[in-house]
């Protein structure tokens, strides 16, 4: 009868033994939260979101860029330096990463400096990296972050691609600073160039927690919110998307820990406006290809000046009679000084003059020796000239000329016929007013008549008229 009892009593107490464990089982550890919190995983855009691929010239230049690994560093300041008061001087080095402005295509490779969250200022050349110019600061400390940066704006990620050093003004304030070694987000995109979609959301994290070294190892999370829109990626990589509305849009970027909290705060929460539809030509780097000058150009293996010629039009082809073309060379206008004595060389033909009798002692060849001819002068000075035979050159009594004056009668160009004395001397007065390098000849003082051509012999020199005998006066008496 003892032994029923016995063994109700150990039910019961096998029941609320049963109960209480089952209890205690569900109350909440102190690691339930974390737990619970491994489940955020990254969630897709929503709404009107949606995440594209990126535009084909962009995919083109990063095959190019890709193959880089650019190293950036600070020479001065130095970390944590005391700067004084006004402007001062940033000095940078750079290396395997080309520094390039494409000009009307936009930004090539280049340089981002950031002072804390202000806009950024981009540095497109080694000479404007080497020294930069940069404002005066607010007193109190400050984050200055460089980084190597794609044409459309994207950070590089490679280890050495970026780097920070902290710099005071006047004191050091560690409130305005970020604890050493925490996590830090740098939003390297949007900004000012995003005026059309798709549009580039991009950030660079510094000294995050390394996580995805194994399943369900999340340090970290980013809230992306578009105009109230939110999502979460958990990788660094850049995203582009459509569904912005036209006009001003929100953007926010905000770094969570594990649990979904915010992580270091307050420093990496951002918000950024993107304004679609702002005046400006499209960027480059939106199209869906590129050619091959604007991939060097972009890509900063080309300078801007070594292009110029390809990417300029042609200049348009101009008429064959142009300046620029010469047609075949036409021949020059004869100067007056030629061609008037030349139009006057064959006046019109008149009967010459009866030609006096010649002593045929006087044609007969003379036995002394015959000077040597004179040069030949031009036909400039010979023309005008022509017919004006001398008397003391022709006339028996006289003699032999000297042959160190030669008249003007034994120039050999005459002209082939006989020329009258008045048209002679027209010729002779248009010459001398047209040549004023001909010296001014005396005027003619024989009494001869008939053409100068007759006075020489064939070969152009003067007639040589004998020496007279004791006979040639009565000879000339006699007429014979």
């Amino acid at each position: 009868m003892l032994a029923a009892p016995r063994r109700a009593l150990v039910a019961l107490v096998l029941v609320v033994l049963t109960l209480v464990s089952g209890g205690c089982g569900s109350k909440a550890g102190p690691g339930a939260s974390a737990v619970s919190s491994n489940s955020l995983s990254a969630t897709p855009p929503a709404g009107a979101l949606q995440e594209v691929a990126p535009p084909g010239a962009v995919q083109e230049l990063n095959e190019r860029l890709n193959e880089r690994a650019p190293q950036v560093r600070v020479l001065a300041p130095q970390d944590n330096a005391l700067l004084p008061a006004g402007a001062w001087t940033l000095k940078l080095q750079v290396s395997d990463w080309p520094l390039s402005d494409a000009g009307a295509l936009g930004l090539g490779p280049h340089l981002v400096v950031q002072i804390d969250d202000q806009a950024p200022i981009r540095i497109t050349s080694f000479e404007g990296a080497s020294a930069v110019a940069m404002p005066d600061l607010r007193p109190g400390s400050h984050r200055i972050t460089v980084y190597a940066a794609r044409p459309w704006g994207e950070a590089v990620k490679a280890p050495g691609g970026s780097t920070q050093i902290r710099v005071h003004r006047v004191a050091r304030n560690a409130a305005e600073l970020p604890a050493s070694g925490s996590a830090q987000l740098i939003a390297a995109s949007p900004d000012a160039q995003q005026a059309m979609e798709p549009v580039l959301i991009d950030w660079l994290l510094l000294d995050a927690p390394l996580q995805n070294l194994r399943g369900d190892d999340a340090r970290w999370r980013l809230r992306i919110s578009v105009n109230g829109d939110s999502f979460l990626v958990d990788r660094q990589t850049p995203l582009w998307l459509k569904g912005f509305k036209r006009g001003s849009n929100a953007v926010q970027l905000e770094l969570l820990d594990g649990r979904g909290d915010p992580l270091n705060p307050p420093f990496n929460s951002v918000v950024r406006e993107v304004v679609i539809g702002s005046p400006g030509p499209q960027p480059a780097w939106l199209r869906p290809r590129l050619s091959a000058t604007d991939l060097a150009l972009l890509s900063g293996e080309q300078p801007v000046a070594e292009a110029e010629p390809e990417t300029t039009a042609a200049p348009e082809p101009k008429p064959l009679n142009s300046t620029a073309q010469p047609s075949a060379p036409s021949r020059e206008p004869e100067s007056p000084a030629t061609s008037e004595p030349q139009a006057e060389k064959q006046p019109p033909a008149e009967p010459a003059p009866p030609t006096p009798t010649v002593p045929q002692a006087a044609l007969q060849p003379s036995s002394e020796p015959e000077p040597s001819p004179e040069p030949e002068q031009p036909a400039s000075a010979a023309i005008p000239t022509a017919g004006r035979a001398s008397s003391k050159d022709n006339d028996p009594a006289i003699g032999n000329p000297d042959p160190e004056a030669p008249t003007p009668s034994e120039e050999p160009n005459l002209p082939a016929e006989a020329t009258p004395p008045e048209a002679q001397a027209q010729a002779n007065s248009k010459s001398s007013a047209v040549t004023q390098t001909t010296p001014e000849r005396l005027a003619p003082q024989t009494s001869l008549t008939g053409s100068a051509r007759d006075q020489v012999n064939a070969d152009g020199e003067l007639l040589k008229p004998s020496p007279r005998g004791p006979l040639a006066g009565l000879r000339e008496k006699l007429g014979g």
